[in-house]
C-alpha cells in the first residue's frame, strides 16, 4: 500500500493519484519521434511546392515581385495597410508605461517598419532585425530592419537560424527577441508560411512569355508582306539587289527597282483571330495574378461594373484587414518586449481601426448629436478627426441674435402679483410708453398682429429695449385677455 500522500478535503490522496490529474507536460508528435520523417541535420526545407519542383530557395520570388502587374497588386495591398489607422490602447498598463510606448513609437518609422513587414506575406516569412540601445534609462528599439527571407531557415524545432559563414550548415540561432518574424499562415509543419509569391509563379511566367511571342507574332503578322518577282535573267547578285530595296521600301516607303519587276503589297489576312488568342492568354494570367493577390479582378478589369467592383472591393478590403492582423500581431510583441525589459506588468495593446478622419457620415452624427445636448470632448475630436494637440480651443460663447424672447404664458395666479412689478419695471424706463402699449395691444387682433404692431410703433427702440416693451405688451395681453374671461364667467 502506497502511504505518500496528503489529505485534501478530508480525503486521502496519494502521491501516485495526484500526478495522473496534471496535464501531459511532455510533446509526443514531433519530428525527433516520428518514423517517417527524414533527418536533414538542423535544417528544415522550405515545403513550398514550387520550390521543391524547380530545385531553387525563395530568391526566385524576388525577381517576379517587379513586374508590372504583380507589383501594382502588392503596391495597393501594401498601401492599404499603410494607411490603416493605429493607436495605442493603455488597457490594463499603467499611466507611466502608457505614456512611454507612445512616445518610443513616435520616434519609429512606424511606415517603413510596416511596409517590411507586409513583406511577410509575399514570402511567407520575413525576419526583421531589432537594433536595441539604452537611452533616457530604459532599453528602447531604435531601428528595424527587414533582411533577405533567403539568408534565413529554420531548424526542426522551428527555431530561426541564420546562415552564418562560420556555423556551417546548422547556422546561427537567432538570439530571443532580436528578430520580428512576421509570418502568413504558419502552422507546426510549415513554418516558412504560405507564400503569396507562389501563387502567382506560374501565371507571371507565362504571362511574361506570352508576351514575347505577342511581340514576335505583331512583328511579323502586323505589318504587311512586300513581295518581289524578278525574270528569269535574275542572278543572285540582282536578286540581292532586289531583296535589298524591297527592305529599304519597307522601312522607309521608297525603293528604285528594275521595270521587269514586280512588286505585291499582301496585308496579313486573318490572322487577327490568332491575335485574339494571345491577347486572351494574357488576360487570363493577369487575371489569375490579381485574383490571387487581391481576391478579385473586377476592380481592374475594363469590362467591370460599378456593382461588380463595389463587390471585389470588399473583398479587397477582407484582405487588407487580415495583412493587418499579421502586422498588429508583430507590433503587439515589440510592445511586450519593451515593457517586460524596462517596466514589467501588464502592456499597452496596439490596434488598428477605421479611422473616418472627419468622414461625411461620422460628422452628421455628431452633428445631431451635438443638437440633443451632447458634448464631445478635444480629445475625442483629435481622435476621431486627425486634429493635434492644441489645434481645438475652448468653445466660444454664441452672440445673443437679435430675435425676441418666446412667449411664455403667466399662471392665473400669478396675474394679480405680476402687474404691480410689471408696472414698477417699466416705469423708469418707459413713462409714457405704458399707454401706447396699452393702445396697441387693445388694437391687436391676435398675438401675429400684436408682434408686427409692437415693431411699428417701437422702431426707435433698440433691440434689448424693443425686446422689453415685446414681453411687456406680450403679457399685458395674456391679463387682458384672462380678465375678459373671467369677466364674461
Amino acid at each position: 500500500m502506497n502511504t505518500n500522500g496528503l489529505y485534501i478535503g478530508g480525503q486521502f490522496v496519494s502521491f501516485a493519484e495526484a500526478k495522473k490529474s496534471q496535464p501531459n507536460l511532455k510533446q509526443i508528435a514531433s519530428r525527433n519521434n516520428v518514423s517517417s520523417f527524414s533527418s536533414f541535420g538542423s535544417v528544415l526545407p522550405n515545403p513550398d511546392p514550387i520550390l521543391k519542383k524547380m530545385g531553387k530557395d525563395i530568391t526566385v520570388y524576388k525577381d517576379i515581385r517587379s513586374h508590372a502587374v504583380v507589383k501594382g497588386a502588392l503596391r495597393r495591398r501594401k498601401a492599404a495597410v499603410k494607411a490603416k489607422a493605429w493607436r495605442i490602447v493603455q488597457d490594463e498598463a499603467s499611466e507611466q508605461v502608457f505614456d512611454h510606448i507612445n512616445q518610443i513609437f513616435k520616434k519609429l518609422q512606424v511606415n517603413k517598419i510596416t511596409g517590411s513587414l507586409f513583406d511577410g506575406t509575399w514570402f511567407g516569412y520575413q525576419p526583421c532585425e531589432i537594433t536595441w540601445a539604452y537611452q533616457d534609462g530604459a532599453w528602447l528599439p531604435v531601428k528595424i530592419e527587414a533582411m533577405p527571407p533567403d539568408w534565413f531557415f529554420f531548424d526542426p524545432q522551428n527555431e530561426l537560424r541564420f546562415k552564418d559563414k562560420n556555423a556551417g550548415q546548422e547556422g546561427l540561432l537567432v538570439e530571443a527577441r532580436k528578430y520580428l518574424v512576421p509570418t502568413q499562415d504558419a502552422s507546426y509543419e510549415n513554418p516558412y508560411g504560405e507564400p503569396d509569391a507562389a501563387l502567382v509563379f506560374w501565371a507571371d511566367a507565362f504571362l511574361q512569355g506570352g508576351k514575347e511571342f505577342w511581340v514576335r507574332f505583331t512583328e511579323k503578322y502586323g505589318s504587311p508582306w512586300v513581295i518581289g518577282k524578278y525574270g528569269n535573267n535574275y542572278d543572285e547578285a540582282k536578286q540581292e539587289t532586289l531583296l535589298n530595296n524591297l527592305y529599304a521600301m519597307v522601312q522607309d516607303a521608297v525603293a528604285v527597282i528594275p521595270d521587269n519587276s514586280q512588286i505585291e503589297i499582301i496585308e496579313a489576312a486573318g490572322k487577327s483571330a490568332s491575335a485574339d488568342v494571345f491577347e486572351r492568354f494574357l488576360m487570363y494570367c493577369r487575371s489569375e495574378i490579381n485574383i490571387a493577390l487581391l481576391g478579385q479582378n473586377q476592380t481592374t478589369e475594363a469590362e467591370a461594373n460599378r456593382a461588380s467592383a463595389t463587390a471585389g472591393a470588399e473583398v479587397s478590403a477582407e484582405i487588407s484587414d487580415g495583412d493587418c492582423e499579421m502586422t498588429a500581431e508583430q507590433y503587439q510583441l515589440l510592445i511586450d518586449w519593451i515593457v517586460d525589459y524596462n517596466w514589467g506588468g501588464p502592456s499597452p495593446q496596439f490596434e488598428y481601426f477605421e479611422d473616418s478622419n472627419g468622414g461625411i457620415e461620422q460628422a452628421e452624427r455628431d452633428s445631431k448629436l451635438s443638437a440633443t445636448g451632447v458634448r464631445f470632448s478635444n480629445q475625442y475630436y483629435e481622435r476621431e478627426y486627425g486634429f493635434q494637440e492644441g489645434d481645438l480651443l475652448p468653445p466660444v460663447e454664441p452672440t445673443p441674435s437679435v430675435s425676441f424672447a418666446e412667449y411664455t404664458p403667466v399662471r392665473t395666479e400669478f396675474a394679480a402679483a405680476a402687474a404691480p412689478v410689471l408696472a414698477a419695471e417699466a416705469e423708469p424706463h418707459l413713462n409714457d410708453m405704458v399707454d401706447r402699449v396699452r393702445h396697441v395691444v387693445q388694437s391687436a387682433t391676435s398675438f401675429q398682429n400684436l408682434q408686427d404692431d409692437i415693431l411699428a410703433e417701437f422702431s426707435e427702440l433698440d433691440s434689448s429695449e424693443l425686446t422689453k416693451v415685446m414681453q411687456i405688451a406680450l403679457t399685458v395681453a395674456e391679463l387682458q385677455g384672462r380678465s375678459e374671461v373671467n369677466d364674461g364667467d
